[in-house]
């Protein structure tokens, strides 16, 4: 899962040029290319659309970050390459943003996904300098922009039991699904937060609607994110709703589960492997 997602990308474009040329094309070929493909009607408020790749996903840093033109809107579909030198890209997504608005690290609108697992984006490998990888093609769901609102869910996160080693962030994810998630573009996500904290606050903007599910899920090194990232979660049939752009919910507390010892009085307990967590309120 990833988580988005991405999710962190806020730094880079304020950075980013705003002229069409871009990123060069190297004196060497080498990259990848691609349709984009569009589903929905074109929101009037649109101002820019650009490929985003990453290096690592969920990013941590501006670093993480390859970030393409500025691509055509109002179009059903798009032929695009991006150049770059031999790298193994994480995510590949599509950002749009709005119109008076600074860029959102969070709107994403389409990943490449190149199998049926749409929780965890596909890997992209540029190997060589005169390679261009074919067909990496990406639809865009038009109806999950993000318009700039005050609206969030947030609340505690507290660990139960040792950091696994390996673990370097926490990033806590919301869900419009009915029921499970299917697709990234499900989940609203917070920033990434430090691991190795007894318990600290989380926030996720989110966009009116009602959300299922609240997860927080470990970014471990060397291991793609999935379901089995989940260390805690909120769950209720009703859901948690946003009715408003100005709707704060900040009572939705999580425990996060390891299934490893902890110690209490200076004596060793076991705690269950299986998954649990909590929530006060936020309903």
């Amino acid at each position: 899962m990833r988580v988005a997602f991405l999710a962190l990308l806020l730094g880079l474009f304020f950075l980013a040029c705003d002229d069409e040329s871009g990123i060069k094309p190297p004196t060497h070929v080498s990259g990848f290319t691609g349709t984009i493909t569009f589903s929905g009607a074109w929101p009037e408020d649109t101002d820019q659309i650009r490929l985003a790749a990453a290096l690592r996903f969920p990013p941590s840093t501006i670093a993480d970050i390859l970030l393409g033109d500025a691509l055509p809107t109002g179009v059903d579909s798009i032929r695009y390459t991006f150049y770059t030198d031999p790298v193994v890209l994480q995510a590949i997504g599509v950002v749009w943003k709005e119109k008076g608005q600074a860029w959102d690290a969070t709107n994403i609108i389409g990943y490449y996904f190149p199998t049926e697992n749409h929780l965890s984006p596909g890997v992209v490998t540029v190997s060589r300098k005169d390679e261009m990888v074919q067909e990496i093609d990406i639809l865009c769901d038009l109806t999950k922009v993000k318009r700039r609102v005050n609206s969030a869910i947030g609340g505690m996160l507290r660990v139960q039991g040792a950091w696994p080693p390996g673990v370097s962030k926490v990033v806590v994810a919301a869900s419009t699904a009915p029921l499970l998630p299917t697709s990234l573009l499900d989940l609203f996500f917070s920033f990434p937060i430090d691991a190795g904290f007894d318990s600290t606050r989380y926030i996720i903007p989110v966009q009116p609607g009602t959300y299922k599910l609240v997860a927080a899920l470990v970014i471990e090194e060397g291991k793609s994110i999935g379901l089995e990232s989940i260390k805690g979660a909120y769950y209720n049939f009703s859901g948690i709703k946003i009715s408003n752009p100005e709707t704060i919910k900040l009572d939705v507390d999580l425990n996060l589960i390891f299934p490893a010892a902890t110690r209490r009085s200076g004596q060793e307990q076991e705690l269950p492997g299986a998954l649990t967590a909590t929530s006060r309120r936020g309903e």
